[in-house]
């Protein structure tokens, strides 16, 4: 014989697995044929919904999603958390330990449960210790890092003048590498001179020595300069004053095929 209500409780859970196979987990879109498939998945392996942290009565009340629950660990906050539950398990052991206050006997020493115990409690002692040194650690590092990015952000203050100052001796560097190439060709239009005139002949005869002739011949195939002058010589101590002036690739008619050679009557 049924009990009374017991076949109307039923009714409704089995229309809604009848009736309502297709159930959709609204947080990760996964389907189910059973109403006990789906509030199982929901309750222990739903991946994308949000629970609370099993520490939440120790201070840890933050939500997290399942799948972000290995990271939620690794917090700080967590860490405090559960630092805080072992310290009040530790402090409520003691508490009952001093309350009970009866002497330990001979047989009591080895109790195999005892000793358990006391090892279990000191690796709690020992986590502990190891959980505050890491809440140390990332304190620490968290310093280190906000130290870092105020570094950073100075320096790329700094960066945007830094460039300019670069910019500038750049631009002064090319200035002086101007004036330094325009140097180097006065010297060596002094040091020709200076030649030309160490080399002056007043006998009616010279020997002209024309340096870097290949240059010289591109300068005046591409039409830079077609002619080159030699230093001034004398037909004697009181005669008339002259120079050669040479068409390196050649002048007029010999344009192209030979060299020209022209004398030249300059005033004393």
């Amino acid at each position: 014989m049924t009990k009374p209500g017991f076949g109307a409780c039923l009714m409704p859970m089995n229309h809604l697995d009848e009736s309502h196979p297709n159930l959709t987990c609204e947080y990760c879109g996964e389907q189910f044929n059973s109403t006990n498939n789906f509030n199982e998945h929901k309750v222990s392996t739903c991946q994308k919904i949000s629970v609370e942290c099993l520490l939440k009565d120790f201070g840890c009340n933050e939500r997290i999603i399942r799948a972000n629950m290995k990271e939620h660990y690794m917090t700080e906050q967590h860490q405090k958390s559960l630092s805080k539950c072992i310290r009040q398990f530790l402090s409520h052991d003691s508490d009952r330990r001093i309350d009970t206050g009866c002497p330990r006997t001979t047989t009591e020493s080895y109790n195999p449960d005892t000793i358990q115990f006391e090892e279990l409690h000191g690796a709690l002692n020992i986590l502990v210790g190891g959980i505050e040194a890491l809440a140390n650690d990332a304190q620490r590092l968290s310093n280190e890092s906000l130290q870092a990015q105020v570094t950073l952000q100075t320096l790329e203050e700094q960066l945007p003048g830094l460039k300019l100052s670069m910019e500038e001796s750049n631009g002064f560097l090319q200035g002086v590498n101007c004036n330094l190439d325009i140097l180097k060709q006065d010297f060596t239009s002094l040091q020709e001179k200076v030649n030309d005139l160490q080399c002056v002949s007043y006998d009616g005869t010279f020997i002209w020595k024309i340096t870097n002739v290949k240059e010289k011949m591109m300068d005046a195939q591409s039409e830079r300069q077609t002619s080159i002058y030699s230093p001034p010589f004398y037909s004697s101590p009181n005669g008339y004053k002259m120079r050669a002036r040479l068409y390196l690739n050649g002048d007029g008619n010999a344009r192209r095929t030979h060299m020209s050679m022209f004398f030249v009557l300059m005033r004393s």
